[in-house]
């Protein structure tokens, strides 16, 4: 493993890289082995929480008329509060959330799997995205071709 080349870009492609790694190795291990949650949630911190500090000017502003790109992804269920205008401020709010990590994992069964992951700006008193289980993993690889893109341009 070398070194970083470009701080931002290596780090978002690294860690897009250790999701795909986990995610053909998962099967590997029995269901209640499988932390593939807890390694996206750990993510979040290199996509949003570390790119934000060193790269904010490079953060896609795109209006949320993007909804309808997502959906061309396969995220249908989720939800962002509509309040939110632009992407920048969508993935800042993300960033507030996990920074201070203003993150609910809901379940819906008795064997308590996670169906959906709650993120809140609590600072702002608002419930800024919910996130379905099974696309969760859509909407991060979205939003980092969205930033590498960016940060690529400039």
């Amino acid at each position: 493993m070398g070194n970083y080349y470009q701080l931002e870009i290596d780090f978002v492609r690294r860690t897009l890289n250790l999701i795909d790694q986990y995610e053909e190795l998962k099967e590997q291990y029995p269901f209640d082995q499988q932390y593939n949650h807890t390694l996206l949630t750990n993510c979040l911190l290199g996509l949003i929480v570390l790119p934000k500090e060193k790269a904010l000017t490079y953060i896609p502003k795109t209006r949320l008329a993007f909804v309808k790109a997502l959906k061309e992804w396969g995220i249908t269920k989720s939800t962002f509060n509509p309040e939110i205008k632009d992407t920048s401020e969508l993935f800042q709010r993300l960033r507030n959330a996990v920074a201070h990590f203003d993150i609910d994992f809901i379940s819906e069964t008795p064997e308590h799997l996670i169906d959906r992951i709650e993120f809140r700006d609590v600072e702002a008193g608002i419930d800024v995205a919910t996130f379905y289980a099974d696309e969760f993993l859509q909407f991060l690889r979205y939003y980092s071709t969205s930033l590498l893109a960016n940060l690529e341009r400039h």
